[in-house]
């Protein structure tokens, strides 16, 4: 598992700046990416457990830096569309390692997964006692917006922040 906080800085020691000097401060862009290593079930068609395993740890990652960057407000949502998003890649790339990159744009957390397949996602109508194939519903109804590279490898969506850029 490879986890990147991009906004994530080391602490340096460094000797306190003079009053009268100008402090300089580079602003690191709010970002954070997740690279999946696969680890298919040779012997099952299935998601394996320790794919199964994912979700959950994006739920506590994409927590973790909403909090951080001080949107507590986005983490319930946020979760549910990284979880629906990981979730159909798991089961519908064929054993491709997957990527998820949450990061903001203007006055919208957009988070895509990319899976490499070229096969592309498409809502479906689920039927009442079916269980599963509401993931893109939901992503639907929670998103502002969201779509599928031209390519079909990567999903994305977007919340509002409400927040003016």
């Amino acid at each position: 598992m490879t986890t990147y906080l991009a906004d994530q800085e080391r602490t340096r020691r460094s000797a306190p700046v003079p009053a009268d000097e100008p402090q300089v401060r580079t602003r690191v862009p709010h970002a954070l990416e997740v690279s999946i290593e696969r680890r298919p079930n040779p012997d099952s068609e299935g998601i394996s457990r320790a794919d199964a395993a994912w979700p959950r740890r994006l739920r506590r990652i994409v927590r973790a830096g909403l909090t951080h960057w001080g949107q507590p407000k986005l983490v319930e949502t946020a979760e549910l569309l990284v979880t629906e998003l990981a979730t159909n890649a798991l089961r519908h790339a064929q054993g491709r390692d997957i990527g998820v990159r949450v990061f903001f744009k203007g006055a919208q957390c957009v988070i895509e997964v990319s899976d490499g397949s070229p096969i592309c996602p498409k809502l479906r109508n689920a039927e009442l006692d079916d269980e599963g194939g509401r993931g893109l519903f939901l992503v639907e109804c929670m998103a502002e917006a969201w779509g599928v590279s031209e390519d079909g490898t990567t999903t994305w969506c977007a919340i509002p922040t409400g927040v003016t850029p």
